[in-house]
């Protein structure tokens, strides 16, 4: 649980405060790296920065869309074909969670590669 929460506190202090300076694959980057250093286990890293990654996305492109009242949000949504224009806020957390965790899961497994494994007793 202890490795849950830092994950998602790491993964979400860096979405936020460097998000607006390098695209989405370095952050994605990033986020690896942190999963990585953090040690935590495959799936802690898959669903803490994902929750972590969406939340940020979610949160955020609530603000923009309700700071700056564009009229941008609206038009995107009917070029997808969208009923509401709000739904674009929750495509934006759901694609920020696909990102976060598979990013989480990359670092969570290269983290498993290079641990040690006892090979037992008799092994060489």
């Amino acid at each position: 649980m202890k490795k849950f929460l830092l994950l998602l506190s790491l993964v979400g202090v860096t979405v936020y405060f460097i998000g607006p300076y390098i695209p989405y694959w370095g952050l994605m980057i990033l986020v690896a790296i942190i999963s990585f250093l953090t040690g935590a286990s495959p799936s802690i890293s898959f669903f803490g920065s994902g929750f972590s990654f969406g939340l940020v996305w979610l949160v955020l492109s609530i603000w923009i869309s309700v700071d700056t009242q564009s009229e941008l949000p609206k038009s995107i949504s009917e070029l997808m074909g969208l009923s509401n224009d709000n739904l674009l806020w929750f495509i934006t957390g759901l694609v920020g969670f696909i990102i976060g965790s598979f990013s989480g899961l990359t670092g969570g497994m290269l983290n498993r590669i290079f641990q040690k494994k006892d090979s037992g007793a008799y092994r060489t």
